[in-house]
């Protein structure tokens, strides 16, 4: 066995050695490039990040995967390069492709590969973590990990990241539920994907058990989102949204992401399965099922999944490190698990909030995402996203939960729910929209009053400017509010 471990580490460590010569070659091999310079040189700027910190890596063969996938698009990235440093070996290398396609199909691969790299780095300190705490004093701790952050000035929703390496003592969010890599294998035997639960634009989404022993996750529910393929870079950019931010969440009504895979071409994404399916249903009745649940026929309850939804907000704007932006705050996107239960998903979209924007009215993005009906307008005008932005499309979500209606039953991007409801929440004639499922009586009046301050919460979160709306801890503490005038019936 001894032998057996040494063997690993030295062939580790020789998959590190060649990825840092890798790196050297590429960067040296830019210097002399006659053609695509511009590009050449942000590739060089790219590899670079990963130069700091393959040095830092264990020598353990939980790495050897998300390596030889690395070292394989590094070494296409150094042809490249090469090919670029003569006309006639660049047309022959890129043929009818267009370069800056090319170069920018390889720089997303690398971030890709960093982004598993780092994954995979978290499985195996959870796993040493979790040893160590069984054999403490056989099992050795990891002297440094690596932390996924924005680069300076990062913007757009492409997700830039940089590798920084991280003290051990520093690193809180190593716990016995880290996310870990999943095998094809391993969710096929787990869903055999024959349960759908459901399924939008990015891919679809099925029930299974995990048949695997890691930690305490044997047997847990999951749901598997199997991303789509037909859209290779917008499939890639999810993925990477997805597992690198929310693997670093933890939160009470944020949903748990178990593990990932990135086998080939597969990309999926494993959470805790949420028995109740979303807010959406029940406040929507879909599904045929849920006119009886407590999120239907119960204010209190409604009230308690606003103010747990609220509370995920407030700490990924003011908790969370780094700051997050989610982008796609919905009633689609807030899961109930089996004790009803709010928790927060649909991160695909999420992007980490760059320092010092939001004096700025926020910061750029390339490309306006998020649900018809829940996007803010300034956002949608103007391209810069901030905390603001999510706490409009809350405020849309709020109102969703008061009058039962959808936010754009036509379709329309600024929907119709907002201009319908608001006239009567500022003319005090809240009744007239109320959803009338659950029950006002017996306590009538204070209930409305309840009521009618989460309605003018939401009025407040949906003013036109985004400086002008409230913080979420003020959200926080309204719903608070509203919920204690509930109870104290």
């Amino acid at each position: 066995m001894a032998l057996a471990v040494v063997g690993d580490a030295a062939a580790v460590t020789q998959l590190i050695g060649q990825a840092i010569g890798l790196v050297a070659m590429i960067i040296r091999a830019v210097d002399t490039v006659r053609q695509n310079r511009l590009e050449c040189e942000h590739l060089a700027c790219r590899v670079s990040t990963v130069d700091g910190v393959l040095s830092n890596l264990p020598r353990d063969q939980e790495m050897a995967p998300p390596l030889k996938v690395l070292n394989n698009t590094l070494e296409e990235a150094h042809g490249m390069v090469i090919a670029c440093q003569n006309r006639g070996a660049a047309s022959q290398f890129f043929g009818s492709r267009r370069h800056a396609d090319c170069f920018n199909q390889l720089n997303a691969r690398i971030t890709g590969d960093v982004v598993i790299l780092n994954l995979s780095l978290n499985s195996y300190m959870a796993r040493r973590h979790f040893n160590q705490v069984l054999q403490p004093s056989q099992i050795g701790v990891p002297t440094a990990t690596i932390a996924m952050a924005p680069w300076p000035g990062f913007s757009s929703g492409s997700l830039q990241t940089q590798l920084v390496v991280v003290p051990q003592s520093q690193v809180s969010s190593i716990s016995f539920d880290n996310p870990r890599a999943l095998t094809w294998s391993e969710i096929a035997a787990a869903t055999s994907f024959a349960v759908e639960l459901g399924r939008g634009n990015s891919g679809r989404v099925y029930k299974g058990r995990l048949q695997f022993q890691f930690h305490f996750h044997h047997g847990t529910e999951v749901a598997v989102k199997v991303l789509e393929q037909h859209r290779r870079q917008g499939v890639e950019d999810a993925f990477m949204a997805e597992s690198n931010i929310l693997s670093g969440l933890r939160h009470d009504h944020i949903v748990r992401l178990v593990g990932w895979c990135a086998e080939q071409e597969y990309r999926m994404l494993v959470y805790e399965h949420m028995g109740k399916g979303t807010l959406r249903d029940h406040l929507q009745h879909l599904g045929g099922g849920p006119s009886s649940s407590p999120v239907t026929t119960s204010w209190e309850t409604r009230v308690e999944v606003l103010l747990g939804v609220a509370r995920a907000i407030h700490y990924l704007h003011g908790g969370a490190d780094p700051l997050v932006i989610h982008r796609n705050v919905s009633s689609s996107n807030i899961l109930l698990d089996v004790n009803w239960t709010p928790r927060l998903s649909g991160f695909g979209s999420a992007v980490f909030q760059a320092a010092g924007v939001e004096e700025h009215g926020g910061q750029l993005v390339e490309e306006v995402v998020g649900t018809p009906g829940y996007i803010d307008p300034e956002y949608s005008g103007t391209h810069r996203v901030s905390t603001a932005s999510d706490v409009y499309s809350f405020g849309v979500v709020m109102l969703e939960a008061l009058t039962g209606r959808p936010p754009d039953i036509y379709g329309v991007t600024l929907g119709l729910l907002v201009d319908s409801v608001l006239p009567s929440v500022h003319d005090g004639m809240l009744r007239d929209v109320l959803d009338g499922h659950p029950a006002l009586q017996p306590t009538r009046r204070r209930l409305l009053d309840a009521l009618d301050l989460v309605a003018h919460t939401a009025s407040h979160c949906l003013c036109p400017r985004g400086q002008h709306r409230l913080a979420m801890f003020d959200v926080v503490a309204n719903l608070q509010r509203a919920l204690e005038m509930i109870r104290s019936n």
